[in-house]
C-alpha cells in the first residue's frame, strides 16, 4: 500500500482558498440603503381671551334655578330664577396655529367655583359648551377636536350654566375658568 504524505504549502493554499470563500461570499450579499430623517418646527399655539362669560342680572327665587349662556350670547333660565337685564356674552377667546394642524380644544375641569365678593355664598359653573370659527371638527366621537383652517387664526366662543340656589344670597359672584388647546 502505497501512503501520501501531505504536501504542507498545497495544504495551506487549499485552506486560503477556502477560508477566501468563506470569508468573501456574504461580503457579495450585502446590501445598504439610507433613510431619511424628517421633521418640522412649529410655532406654539396661542389662545387669549378677548371677552369674559356674562350672565347679565338675575333674581334668585325661593326655589333653585339654572341660568344658560350660550356660546352665541343667548341666555335663558329655569327654575326659580329671574333674569333681570345687565350685559349678557359668551367667552371669547382668540387663538393661533399652524394651519391644517390637528388640535384639541377643551376645558380641563367639568366645574368651577363663582364666589360672592366679600364670601359667604357660591354656585358653581358647570355644563361649558363650545363653537369655533376657522377650526374643522373633525366629528366622529372626537369632541372638542379641530383642525385649523387657513390662515391659521381661529376664534372659539364658551358658554355654560350656573347653578343659582333658593334664596341665593345677593352680591357680585365671580370665578375663573380654564380653557386650553393642544396640538395632538
Amino acid at each position: 500500500m502505497k501512503t501520501r504524505s501531505l504536501n504542507p504549502a498545497k495544504l495551506l493554499a487549499g485552506l486560503f482558498i477556502v477560508l477566501v470563500a468563506l470569508t468573501s461570499a456574504p461580503a457579495a450579499y450585502a446590501e445598504s440603503t439610507n433613510g431619511q430623517v424628517k421633521t418640522t418646527l412649529i410655532n406654539p399655539l396661542a389662545l387669549v381671551k378677548n371677552a369674559d362669560l356674562k350672565f347679565g342680572n338675575l333674581i334668585a327665587g325661593t326655589i333653585a334655578g339654572a341660568v344658560t349662556v350660550s356660546p352665541a350670547s343667548v341666555r335663558t333660565s329655569t327654575g326659580g330664577v329671574v333674569q333681570a337685564g345687565g350685559t349678557i356674552s359668551a367667552a371669547r377667546f382668540q387663538g393661533f396655529g399652524l394651519p391644517g394642524t390637528r388640535v384639541r380644544v377643551r376645558s380641563p375641569s367639568g366645574t368651577y367655583t363663582l364666589t360672592r365678593s366679600g364670601g359667604g355664598a357660591t354656585m358653581r359653573l358647570r355644563d361649558l359648551t363650545m363653537e369655533a370659527d376657522n377650526l374643522i371638527d373633525l366629528g366622529r366621537g372626537n369632541s372638542g377636536q379641530f383642525r385649523i383652517g387657513v390662515p391659521g387664526l381661529f376664534t372659539v366662543r364658551v358658554g355654560g350654566t350656573i347653578d343659582v340656589g333658593a334664596n341665593q344670597l345677593p352680591g357680585n359672584y365671580v370665578g375663573t375658568f380654564e380653557m386650553e388647546v393642544q396640538y395632538f
